[in-house]
């Protein structure tokens, strides 16, 4: 069993060697792509029991150094050199067509032997199915399949808005995108439209359930029933923020506002919020790592937070409104400015204005209202759509 592999068989007539095999594949660059990959796992050993399936994370193929180069400078590029990271990002989003340039041929073969291990496990394995959440395996793994060596059905779920040229990949049978403007980006790659499917960004089965009524929520809770109860999150893995100034800017404002910050696990400043002499009257709360974030958004009235694709897909299936702390420029930019433009966020650019824009409008309930509807209309059920493709694909 390589590193880090996670299977879920659940107990059925047939026998794991008779069962078909879905194999899962994503990648520790950041968090969205592991949740959305763990929200599929979830969701298929629900929905089809009678399937063999199989996550691993495709980096715990590689060295050490690929490791530490990989995820490794893209955390620091977000957190530290988010101007730089954007300008990479654009450069490397290119060609627009379906063509490679010399610069993608060669990123292409140093990944193929980076992931040598990979191969050589998909190989061995043999899989009926290939789900990806990121963009490092698939051509990899086309590699294999050009040659041959693997027979099995890819399929490519891209986890932000738009997909950046780094998830195009030939030879896959199947994309999965969160808007209509990722189809057309696709398109524009030469992926004829009866290959992308408008999935919306899969999400862990529990955003979408229902929950018990607001009242049993917030006492569940222990929030206050009588103010209007907002959600803080920098981003605590890369892209903070000014995470205590929000806080304090808002407890100190008119706003008749309980403010729920979210830490994660980010000890100190969850040290440093507890220290906020609004925590004892109940006016701020901090909060470290919770998974139950989907009971939170459904009983607030807004989220300021990062925009990235798992987070606002969150959001969209509880309807929330969302203000966005100053999106790292790149794929978070992206969503966000998708969003505000479909009047379902909004972007800040400081502090100072996050506190006003708040103030606003939780004074402002038609405004807010309509950007929960838009929200809520903007919401797809990814996972569930995405499982019964691959239940229908593997059937067949």
């Amino acid at each position: 069993m390589p590193p880090s592999e996670v299977n879920r068989r659940n107990p059925t007539q047939q026998s794991p060697s008779s069962a078909p095999k879905v194999l899962l594949i994503s990648a520790s660059v950041g968090a969205g792509h592991n949740a959305a990959a763990r929200a599929l796992l979830e969701t298929i050993s629900a929905v089809a029991p009678h399937l063999d399936v199989t996550l691993i994370d495709s980096l715990d193929f590689t060295s050490r150094w690929f490791r530490a180069k990989y995820a490794g400078l893209y955390a620091l590029a977000v957190s530290r050199f988010p101007r730089l990271y954007g300008l990479g990002y654009a450069l490397t989003d290119r060609p627009k067509g379906a063509g490679r340039t010399l610069v993608e041929r060669w990123r292409l073969w140093s990944e193929r032997r980076a992931l040598g291990k990979l191969a050589d496990y998909v190989r061995r394995l043999q899989p009926d199915l290939i789900v990806h959440t990121h963009f490092l395996a698939p051509s990899v793994l086309w590699d294999l399949s050009s040659r041959g060596e693997l027979k099995a059905r890819q399929l490519v779920v891209t986890t932000d808005v738009q997909p950046h040229r780094w998830w195009y990949c030939k030879g896959v049978e199947h994309w999965f995108t969160g808007q209509e403007v990722g189809q057309d980006r696709l398109r524009g790659f030469a992926v004829d439209a009866g290959r992308i499917t408008v999935s919306g960004i899969p999400i862990h089965p529990k955003w979408p359930r229902a929950l018990p009524q607001r009242e049993e929520l917030l006492a569940r809770w222990s929030l206050p029933a009588d103010k209007k109860i907002v959600l803080l999150s920098g981003g605590t893995d890369f892209t903070c923020g000014p995470v205590l100034r929000i806080a304090r800017g808002l407890a100190g404002s008119p706003a008749d506002v309980c403010l729920v910050v979210l830490a994660g696990r980010n000890k100190r400043l969850l040290a440093r919020l507890s220290k906020l002499p609004e925590v004892r009257s109940g006016r701020v709360v901090p909060m470290g790592f919770t998974d139950r974030l989907n009971e939170l958004s459904q009983v607030a009235s807004l989220m300021v937070t990062k925009a990235g694709g798992l987070t606002t897909a969150e959001c969209l299936s509880k309807s929330t409104p969302m203000v966005f702390l100053k999106p790292v420029p790149g794929q978070e930019r992206v969503n966000a400015e998708f969003f505000a433009g479909r009047g379902a966020g909004l972007i800040v650019r400081n502090p100072a204005q996050v506190v006003q824009t708040v103030c606003r409008l939780l004074d402002s309930p038609a405004e807010l209202d309509e950007m929960a509807r838009n929200a809520g209309q903007l919401y797809r059920p990814g996972a569930r759509t995405i499982t019964e493709f691959i239940c229908r694909l593997v059937s067949s």
